[in-house]
Formats: C-alpha cells, structure tokens, sequence
C-alpha cells in the first residue's frame, strides 16, 4: 500500500470510529432517559366544576413537584386566549386556584387573547399577538404550571403557531413542559394537547362523510370530522373531550384513524386524563370515566358510510390506569373482578351516540350483564318510512374483562378489550294499520 493511500486508509477508519463514539453517547443519553419530557399533563373533558377536588388537586400537586414547592409559592400562568369572554373565564380559574391554596398574588393571566370581554375597560382583543412578546416568554418559564381555559381551540393554533413556527411564548411553555412543568385544560384546552387536534364534526357526521381538514367550525351543514393542527404536548394519540356526555367516540374512531393514530383517548366532563410521563401512564380522575380507543388491529373501508371491524374499546374510571407501552390497565382494588353478570341479557340501545349512552353500553348492558353482545343504533329519518345509520355490535372476546365497585360510596365501572364492529344500515319504518284504526275511535 503506497504511503497516501495508508493515510487516507487510517484517517477514515478514525473518522468511523469518532462516528461510532458520537452514535454510542446518543444512544446513551436516550437509555438514561435525559432527553425525555419530564412534566405531566392535566387533560379535562370539559364542563369542569370547581367542586372537583381531586381534579384540582392533582394539577396543583403536579406543579408542586416541579420545583418542590408548597402550594401556596406555586406560580401559574392562565392562558384565556380560547374563551370569547377571556378576563371573566380566567378570573373564574384563578379565583378556584386561590381557594384551593395557591397565592394570588403568584397566578398571572397571560395577555393573549382574539376576543374583547365586555365586562372589562380593555379591549382585550388587541392581545391577538401577545404570543410574540419575549419579555412574556422569558416570564413563562418562571411559572411551575399552565392552564388553558376553554372556548374555541382554533384561536389557541391561530396565535400560539405562526406558519407551523411556535410563537416566543409557545416555545417557553414546551421549555418547562420538559422540565419537569404540569400543563392543563380544559374543552378547548383538551383538544390542543394532540396533533392533529379535533377542530369540530359530529360521530354520524364522521361516520358517513369522513374527514376535512378545512374549518367546518362553524357549518351546522357540515359534520364531518375536523382535523387540524395542535399544540401537541400528548403524542400518544388522539384527543377528544365532552366524550361521552356527546357521544363523540364515532368521530374520534374516524378522525384517530385518518390522522395515522392507532390510539385514541376520550374524557368525558368534570374528568381528567392525568398524563404521567415518568412511568408512561393515564390515570383517570374525577366524576366520569375515560374512553381508550385502540385500533392497531382494525379495519376499515375506504368509501362512505364507514364500515370498521376489530375496533377495540375500554372504558375505565376514577383511580385506574393505563399504560401505553404495555397497552396494559391498573384498575383499582376498589373495583373487583366482575365474576357473576348482576343485569340480565341486554337490550339493544337506539341512541348510541346519545348522552351516556356508551357508558350504558359497555358496562350495564356486557360486562355486567349476561350477554357477550351488546347492539347500538344510530340513525336518522331521511323519509315517511325510511332512514340511514349505523348498527355497532360491542362484542366480548377472550381478553374482555368487567370491574365494578364502589368508591366514596359512588359505583365505578371499568370495561377492558371491548370488540366493536360498525356497519352501516337502512331503516325501513312498519305502521301498524291495527292500531292506527284503533287511534282514529278517540
């Protein structure tokens, strides 16, 4: 070998090695964890009561384990940017946080709003860009948690996202996030926590036309389902809120699938998905329950109305959890195994996409019944003696499993690795002639 040629042989061999040596200590920072996101999130379905205690409670206590604080030297940040009345809305938060024991002097409402309160001399709409303050930015990051009001989720991306480019203030809140930071919100604060978040749309609406991704906000005509970009603090799938209560688990089924998300999450009012990233889990607190849409192995058609098979679908409450690494559930010894079915063979449900409806479904009609089918319909009338739906089968197979108990002296369910299958229908109405006639005598 001439003696360039062993130079250039060397030299290469040393910039492997360096290469190696470079990819060895990336590895090695990822195993231990330094790179990870260190804060938790607070996610609530809306229509949040300040009663909540314990959803309360675990925001604050979240915060105070940032920076080992006491609850009284947390520092909060409020953001009212959602809300069309934003002062009056952040007020009502902050006056929460002060009776649960934070300071008031140490909660700020962050000037960044697109709507004028008219309780208020300001005109707070000309806060539209308070996002691009750098002197608010630096603030941010001395806060130990931050809250998002609700309102309409769009005005949270509209000023916190310019150009797909977080603002000075978004990327300060992403900053303390990492560190260690809680973030909450509520309704429209829920719904920013994905990304792609859920704009607007309805379950039919999903079922029967799919997905836009142009604003349908405000178009009663329009019902599919709205895909838009989110803040995206919570990257374990999709989010939805006002859950059950509206029957939204047809639009998040349609919306997580079209986003690429094999997981979707559904909380339900005056509840919280408590986010825990140092052991990768959701814990579920306050009044309701929490909707884990799984759908890795499902299918679905292409065309419209929607047909989908092997959906699975949990359902869990107060004090349980799930893992999202191990797609696996910790429910509480409050609620035991459910061994002997307590309701009889179930009924089939006509409103599933009603209020409670899936709750009902899923709990009182399988697994606590002694049926391992429980039949939903969902259909409108197009005609005298017609209509169009969906027909959902929730089926139990051998991984299904059924809790109950009571907590506080309230009873709790937990439906786990529920089978479901949409199809879609037609209805054809019968009039009874016989009893027509029998009317016509009154």
């Amino acid at each position: 070998m001439g003696k360039w040629k062993h130079v250039i042989a060397v030299t290469a061999m040393l910039a492997v090695c360096m290469v190696l040596v470079i990819l060895g200590r990336q590895l090695e920072t990822n195993a231990t964890g330094a790179n990870e996101t260190k804060g938790s999130l607070v996610i609530v379905g809306g229509a949040l009561s300040p009663d909540n205690e314990e959803v309360y409670n675990s925001f604050l206590s979240l915060g105070m384990d940032y920076r080992n604080k006491t609850k009284d030297k947390l520092k909060i940040g409020i953001l009212p940017t959602a809300s069309a009345t934003p002062i009056d809305s952040a007020s009502s938060y902050k006056d929460d946080f002060v009776r649960y024991g934070v300071s008031e002097e140490n909660i700020d409402i962050l000037p960044i709003a697109v709507s004028d309160d008219p309780s208020t001399e300001e005109d707070e709409s000309k806060w539209n860009d308070g996002a691009y303050n750098q002197d608010l930015a630096d603030k941010v990051k001395q806060y130990d948690a931050i809250w998002f009001v609700g309102g309409n989720q769009l005005d949270y991306t509209n000023t916190l996202i310019n150009n797909g480019e977080d603002t000075p203030v978004l990327a300060s809140i992403r900053q303390i996030y990492q560190d260690g930071a809680v973030l909450g919100g509520s309704s429209a604060g829920a719904a920013i926590m994905s990304d792609p978040m859920i704009g607007a749309g309805t379950s039919s609406g999903a079922l029967n036309e799919g997905v836009t991704y142009e604003d349908n906000y405000d178009d009663a005509d329009d019902n599919r389902v709205f895909l838009t970009q989110g803040l995206g603090f919570f990257e374990g799938g999709t989010v939805d809120q006002h859950f059950v209560k509206r029957g939204r688990f047809g639009r998040l089924i349609v919306g997580a699938w079209d986003a690429g998300n094999e997981m979707g999450y559904g909380i339900d009012e005056n509840s919280a998905m408590v986010v825990h990233n140092d052991d990768q889990s959701i814990e579920v607190v306050g009044e309701s329950g929490l909707v884990i849409v799984d759908l890795s192995n499902a299918k679905k058609t292409t065309d419209f109305p929607t047909a989908m098979k092997d959906v699975n679908i949990s359902y869990i409450e107060k004090g349980d959890r799930y893992f999202w690494e191990s797609k696996t559930y910790q429910i509480t010894e409050d609620k035991p195994l459910i061994e002997q079915p307590y309701y009889p063979e179930s009924t089939t449900n006509t409103g599933i996409f009603g209020e409670d409806a899936l709750k009902r479904v899923l709990t009182y009609d399988l697994v606590d019944s002694g049926s391992n089918e429980a039949i939903g319909l969902a259909y409108e009338l197009t005609g005298d003696k017609k209509g169009e739906g969906f027909k959902l089968v929730f089926s139990e197979t051998d991984q299904t499993k059924g809790y109950w108990g009571k907590i506080n002296g309230e009873e709790s369910y937990a439906a786990i690795n529920v089978s479901l299958d949409v199809t879609p229908m037609e209805v054809k109405l019968k009039i009874d002639k016989v009893n027509e006639k029998k009317m016509e005598k009154f």
